[in-house]
């Protein structure tokens, strides 16, 4: 099974938190390119199916940090919305 077979289940909300500005379109271009990786990693977490955060850290995060262009702390919370959805 691919992660891309893994039909999404649920709803996934997101909350951002940070300062109101208007940024840049370079910015913008940025943040949903880094959305759009980190969907994709929740997917690939979901793949697993398994609802142990241990599991997937042990078995996945290494794997997760060469294939995804993410900093530790969103592989982290990829993995637990992951686990949220199961």
């Amino acid at each position: 099974m691919w992660f891309w077979d893994v039909p999404l289940q649920r709803d996934v909300q997101l909350t951002v938190i940070g300062k109101v500005f208007k940024p840049n379109p370079n910015k913008v271009l940025a943040l949903n390119m880094t959305l759009k990786e980190y969907f994709r990693l929740v997917r690939w977490y979901l793949s697993f199916n398994s609802t142990s955060k241990t599991f997937l850290h042990g078995n996945g995060y290494e794997k997760a940090k060469r294939l995804f262009n993410l900093n530790t702390a969103l592989i982290q919370t990829a993995r637990d919305k992951a686990v949220e959805i199961l």
